[in-house]
């Protein structure tokens, strides 16, 4: 069967409340919703959203030339789509190249249960990426 789960930083706290030096492991555990788009852009950047009953379309500003999304599946049931270059290099945010390769400060959307993160397409054209996630048409899972 299963094990239990136990949080790490229960143990650690005393009786006083003091709570131990072990570092907030928040950032890493982007995969608490099972789907989640990732754009190679600042947190703080301006991104259009479009919803509409077919799709979800995702356009802001890059200069990135030709990419491809991927749709990688972090744990079973669980689903992060990225934006790469087509040689499968990252694909370089301004101001946070250091931070690129470790996700931090990037542009995150949690995705509704009905999408289909496999079917997501990605193109850059005119200084404008535009990310499009399909829907499920009958809303089940």
């Amino acid at each position: 069967m299963f094990a239990k789960t136990v949080n790490p930083f229960a143990e650690k706290r005393s009786h006083r409340g003091v709570v131990s030096s072990v570092p907030n492991k928040l950032l890493r555990l982007p995969h608490v919703f099972s789907k989640i788009l990732e754009l190679p852009c600042p947190s703080d950047h301006d991104v259009f959203v479009e919803e509409t009953p077919q799709f979800f379309r995702f356009v802001a500003s890059c200069n990135a030339g030709a990419v491809r999304a991927l749709a990688i599946e972090i744990l079973p049931g669980i689903t992060k789509i990225v934006i790469k270059r087509m040689d499968g290099t990252d694909v370089a945010v301004a101001g946070q190249r250091q931070h690129v390769s470790l996700g931090v400060g990037l542009w995150r959307f949690r995705l509704p249960p009905w999408t289909q993160p496999e079917m997501v397409t990605a193109v850059c054209s005119g200084g404008k990426l535009m990310v499009t996630v399909p829907k499920n048409k009958n809303r089940e899972n």
